[in-house]
């Protein structure tokens, strides 16, 4: 005797057990979820998604995934698509599955697309999540789906509209460039250093010193200002930063520049830090000796300003 099948449900039906279900917690089938086209975050780290699958195998899942219905696609999409988009959590998502899970807590929120980014956004800044060139481009992506004032838009993400225009300012940099500062270990205040020099070739130029020299975001500051002013530190043949392709683990090409240091260009940096200290208004005093094995430097800053 043939087992009795579950007659389908209707889209109609669907929508409104779906609408019943509205803000409470369920659970749903993880290959009835999809991702979020929308997401701001492009790159999942393998070992931390592997070690959060290990903690959902010993404790479950703690929080549930915020969901919302899947849009209808055309034919032949539709075929195979998922019941549900999640709007957050997709990181706990993966980690699920890759966990063995076959249901997950799930939270369905009635919201469009332009919600879904807005809230993928925030819960990833608030957990701190993004690299600052995601977060950078997630606000693009909503200030051109919201049509919203840069100003508004600010203040539902909880930021400064100042911070969320220099966010913004950050895409000038070309997709060359971005990469080379997210995979060297550069920060916001160096990106944003960078985007004082207007030539792009001798942009690149900084950005290699930078990543050779191994200079914090107050030297890279220092740096760009002689770049855009025609006057580089300049370097011996030998000390020219060197490139080198490799593959990553998960096979993607990333560039490494050889770490090859010159310790004039410190020298330099000191005595620049210094300058600017003295025309503040503060009188330093540096004894600098040479020995057999290196140099012994001897600074004294003063706490406050000295009134003449």
């Amino acid at each position: 005797m043939l087992p009795l099948l579950r007659k389908p449900e209707s889209a109609g039906a669907h929508a409104k057990n779906a609408k019943a279900r509205f803000g409470k917690v369920v659970f749903l089938p993880t290959d009835e979820l999809e991702p979020n086209p929308m997401q701001p975050r492009r790159a999942f780290d393998e070992a931390a998604l592997e070690a959060l699958a290990e903690s959902i195998r010993l404790h479950g899942m703690l929080q549930p995934v915020t969901v919302r219905e899947a849009e209808s696609k055309p034919f032949p999409e539709n075929i195979r698509g998922a019941s549900f988009e999640i709007v957050a959590g997709e990181r706990r998502w993966r980690a699920a599955r890759m966990a063995g899970l076959e249901r997950i807590p799930c939270v369905i929120r009635s919201v469009d697309r332009r919600e879904s980014a807005e809230l993928a956004l925030v819960e990833n800044l608030q957990r701190r999540d993004l690299g600052f060139f995601e977060e950078a481009e997630a606000i693009r992506t909503l200030l051109l789906m919201t049509s919203l004032p840069q100003a508004e838009l600010a203040s539902r993400l909880s930021i400064s509209p100042s911070a969320l225009s220099n966010k913004l300012r950050l895409l000038r940099l070309t997709q060359e460039e971005r990469q080379l500062i997210a995979e060297n270990g550069l920060g916001e205040r160096h990106a944003r250093a960078f985007l004082k020099i207007t030539d792009e070739s001798m942009r690149r130029k900084a950005i290699l010193q930078v990543i050779n020299e191994g200079l914090s975001a107050a030297e890279t500051e220092l740096l760009a200002d002689q770049f855009n002013h025609g006057q580089p530190d300049v370097q011996t043949e030998s000390s020219e930063p060197m490139e080198q392709t490799e593959k990553d683990a998960n096979g993607k090409r990333r560039t490494r520049v050889a770490l090859i240091r010159d310790v004039r260009f410190f020298f330099n940096t000191l005595d620049r830090a210094l300058s600017l200290l003295d025309e503040a208004g503060f009188q330093t005093v540096q004894q600098k000796q040479e020995t057999e094995n290196g140099f012994e430097i001897r600074l004294f800053v003063p706490k406050q300003v000295q009134r003449t």
